[in-house]
């Protein structure tokens, strides 16, 4: 353990990362799977795509309760219940036969193991040891979920010689691996955070969730998980759809891995420096863009656009994870940081949830992916005012 809680070479921020790498990034690597379990059990794209929401739905109500666990509790016994409940539903997911089976073992299982190991999760462990490089350690730690797109060609490796179960074993086994560093690295208790400074002292939680920051925040939140899982559930479908080898579409995603990785710590870093309101109209600019050569490669279906698209889509995907706890800190006192960034949380986690079933619904009823991709960026432009509005109110709050 390192003297300097603030070191980016304490173990415990590394740890978190791998945690989140292998918990929350397996519906972000779903889209490698999805190929396999459509021809394994013949359901609809949207009933297949149930399976991650089920995650991510989980995962946000579960969220808060975590983040106050682990305030109060051993957060080792939390991680941990979190590792086991994944590789449970993995486990029990290669022995069923029905969509409907796999979709409640899976997802269900999963999601109460992603809500136990999640950034709300997390959150309390960051805040314990950073107070000045607190953006750049959350976007580090973060940015593990994101990091999971870059297993993708591992994973489509592994599902083409050993099949989308042997997968599973095989991911399985790197959960078990983390146990033992849980109770190694981490405290059996966290000691009173440093905590977040606030612009004003509040009065108490009920006027900050009813305020207009809140909701603002809360909708920028909710939004990216949303927009993202609209534009990348069906990946692998779609690039084999316009010419591209499985392969390739699992190179592109797992590019968009390490661009996403870096890009979420990348928001840290310059939220630390120049606010984090400038940092999300940035990324959400990027959004747009990665959106609009998404959808020219319907017309024109030229790996340039596709590899334009990775990145522009990529880079700022997860940052607003970074961002929006970095500006929690203008709306709240120290003392109430954790609970209202796990409120904020729940809208996150219910955009992640509905993201994989809408791009699903909206292919099975229209046939087409413009369609999906076009909700996307009418999302997006609404995230983008959300956030205009929380950077204008915050303002006249604080004058």
């Amino acid at each position: 353990m390192t003297t300097d809680r603030e070191s980016l070479a304490n173990p415990r921020l590394w740890l978190a990362f791998a945690t989140m790498l292998l918990t929350s990034g397996i519906p972000n690597a779903f889209p490698v799977f999805f190929p396999a379990l459509l021809e394994e059990f013949g359901g609809s794209r949207g009933a297949t795509a149930a399976t991650a929401s089920l995650f991510w739905l989980l995962a946000a109500f579960l969220g808060p309760l975590s983040g106050h666990w682990m305030s109060r509790c051993d957060p080792r016994r939390i991680l941990s219940a979190g590792l086991l409940a994944v590789a449970t539903g993995l486990a029990l997911g290669t022995r069923v036969g029905s969509l409907s089976a796999f979709l409640v073992v899976v997802g269900g299982f999963g999601g109460i193991g992603l809500g136990l190991t999640g950034m709300v999760a997390h959150a309390p462990l960051i805040s314990h040891d950073y107070s000045r490089r607190r953006g750049l350690a959350t976007g580090i730690a973060f940015s593990g979920s994101m990091l999971a797109y870059t297993l993708s060609p591992g994973i489509q490796w592994a599902i083409t010689a050993l099949g989308w179960r042997g997968a599973f074993g095989l991911y399985i086994a790197a959960l078990g691996a983390l146990l033992p560093l849980i109770w190694w690295i981490h405290p059996g208790r966290l000691a009173a955070g440093r905590g977040a400074a606030p612009v004003l002292p509040q009065p108490g939680v009920v006027p900050l969730v009813a305020s207009i920051q809140f909701w603002s925040l809360l909708v920028v939140f909710a939004l990216p998980p949303l927009i993202g899982y609209l534009a990348i559930t069906q990946h692998a479908l779609y690039f084999k759809a316009v010419g591209l080898s499985a392969a390739e579409a699992s190179f592109l995603l797992g590019l968009g891995g390490l661009l996403a990785a870096g890009g979420r710590a990348l928001a840290g870093w310059l939220a630390d420096r120049i606010g984090g309101a400038p940092v999300g109209f940035l990324s959400f600019t990027s959004t747009l863009l990665g959106l609009l050569f998404l959808l020219g490669t319907e017309a024109w279906p030229w790996r340039l656009l596709a590899y334009a698209y990775v990145l522009f889509m990529f880079l700022p995907m997860g940052s607003r994870a970074t961002i929006v706890a970095v500006l929690v800190s203008r709306i709240v006192p120290a003392e109430r940081y954790g609970l209202v960034f796990g409120l904020l949380a729940v809208g996150n986690g219910l955009g992640a949830a509905l993201g994989p079933w809408l791009s699903g619904f909206l292919y099975d009823v229209t046939g087409s992916y413009a369609a999906i991709y076009l909700v996307a960026v009418g999302f997006t432009l609404v995230a983008v005012l959300a956030l205009l509005v929380f950077t204008l109110s915050a303002r006249r709050r604080a004058t």
